[in-house]
């Protein structure tokens, strides 16, 4: 064979360009495992976020004003509890996700969006048009961090002197 005659690269190792006609790209296999393993980081990330928001919702019910003392410990209790999930499902998200910074956002999200549906229902709060444009921007930037990653770009050749 015409690699026969080469000297193997430093180390003994196999250097891409030994094969220049081999696809770098993943076998449909794999690339559906990734996919999935991508959709249950978010998955969990999504429901970190949910936890988040009922934990700070249990907070309000446990401290918040002429509360009795029955629903001050439930509240201290759900909080305790939600924010034990909370945690499990983020760190879940983390070890699924791409990137920290993409499980991180997506939390982030999820909790804004649960903590304005949550404070709705149960307090009656509504929030401004300005927040919902914050909340809009969030949600561009999450599109665009979820997009799949452009290809690297090759090198430019040194000029030579």
């Amino acid at each position: 064979s015409a690699m026969a005659g080469r000297p193997l690269p430093g180390g003994g190792g196999v250097c891409a360009a030994a094969y220049p006609n081999t696809s770098a790209g993943f076998p449909p296999h794999l690339q559906a495992g990734a996919m999935r393993r991508r959709f249950w980081g978010v998955f969990n990330c999504l429901c970190a976020g949910a936890f988040g928001a009922l934990a700070a919702a249990s907070a309000k019910l446990a401290f918040g004003r002429e509360v009795n003392v029955g629903f001050c410990v439930l509240g201290i209790i759900m909080m305790a509890t939600t924010n034990s999930l909370m945690w499990t499902f983020f760190s879940r998200g983390l070890s699924l996700s791409m990137s920290s910074a993409i499980a991180s956002v997506t939390v982030t999200f999820s909790n804004i969006l649960n903590s304005a549906f949550l404070g709705f229902v149960l307090y009656g709060e509504c929030q401004e048009v300005l927040w919902w444009g914050g909340v809009f921007l969030i949600l561009c930037g999450l599109t665009l961090i979820h997009r799949e990653l452009p290809p690297p770009r090759k090198p430019l050749p040194h000029k030579q002197r």
